[in-house]
């Protein structure tokens, strides 16, 4: 053993690795390396391996609602109308009084400044936001400010008040720039995209509440609207067979998340006459 650790490395001399005493240690100012004993739950693969190993002792912390209230509307599959529900709902609430910040962050195929028809466009979306954010050397400030990315939508009678955060302007910049980021990317080391986009719109708006509009299927942006962002999410879905297999496949991922209110709502909604549950089933 001696020859070989000589003939690897030769400025190297064989001999004995002694540890510290807890009071040469204390001398020295060296303490143990801190093991947290919670995780974050940021992605599909956390929730996956929560609800396959639930006897872990390492049990994923719990994240406490926030203010604003995020709800987020999902559907495993598209076309069950779940950004005309999220406009209907930030128009009601306006209606009632309230201010509302509805984000786009179904990125891959995004529509929700067209859902509300949207006159003036924003300059910038969240896909630019987030890009500049996961990118720019930590010494240089965004040039990408939170009031570059959203445009208030007039509400007829409405008391309240309505704010749409688009994903972007489609182009091949956006492509471009959309395939490049990562939902985990963490910042500042403590912050993550979302939570800078939180803590910033709650400064500059100070919104009643949050509605996303999420990617459909099993994806990253989806992982960041359900698991991260959102204190209640809103499924959508038809009762056929590929929603059935999709949706016990995510509230068997979700378990895990004992803070998240679900609630789900069918559509469009199916005909309740025999014949009709009949072709249902």
């Amino acid at each position: 053993m001696s020859n070989l650790l000589k003939s690897q490395v030769p400025h190297l001399s064989p001999g004995f690795l002694s540890l510290y005493t807890p009071q040469e240690a204390e001398s020295l100012n060296i303490a143990p390396p801190q093991i947290p004993d919670t995780f974050s739950l940021r992605t599909w693969q956390d929730l996956a391996i929560q609800a396959a190993n639930p006897q872990n002792q390492l049990q994923f912390s719990q994240k406490e609602p926030s203010i604003p209230r995020t709800v987020t509307f999902y559907s495993f599959k598209g076309g069950v109308g779940r950004s005309t529900a999220l406009t209907h709902v930030a128009s009601i609430l306006a209606m009632r009084g309230r201010k509302v910040v509805a984000v786009d962050l179904d990125l891959e195929a995004p529509g929700l400044s067209t859902a509300f028809n949207l006159k003036l466009q924003p300059k910038y979306g969240i896909v630019d936001y987030f890009y500049e954010r996961s990118y720019l050397p930590e010494e240089v400030k965004p040039s990408i400010l939170i009031t570059d990315i959203f445009s208030e939508v007039k509400i007829s009678n409405a008391t309240g008040r309505v704010f749409v955060v688009p994903a972007g302007y489609l182009s091949l910049d956006y492509v471009s720039k959309v395939d490049d980021l990562h939902a985990t990317t963490v910042i500042d080391g403590n912050q993550n995209l979302w939570s800078i986009f939180k803590q910033e719109i709650q400064e500059q708006l100070k919104p009643d509440v949050l509605l996303i509009d999420s990617r459909t299927g099993i994806n990253q942006w989806g992982a960041l609207s359900l698991i991260q962002a959102a204190d209640e999410a809103i499924i959508f879905l038809f009762p056929n067979e590929q929603n059935k297999q999709g949706i016990e496949l995510l509230l068997e991922s979700l378990q895990s998340l004992k803070n998240l209110s679900i609630n789900f709502v069918f559509s469009p909604v199916p005909d309740v006459t025999k014949s009709g549950l009949d072709k249902v089933k």
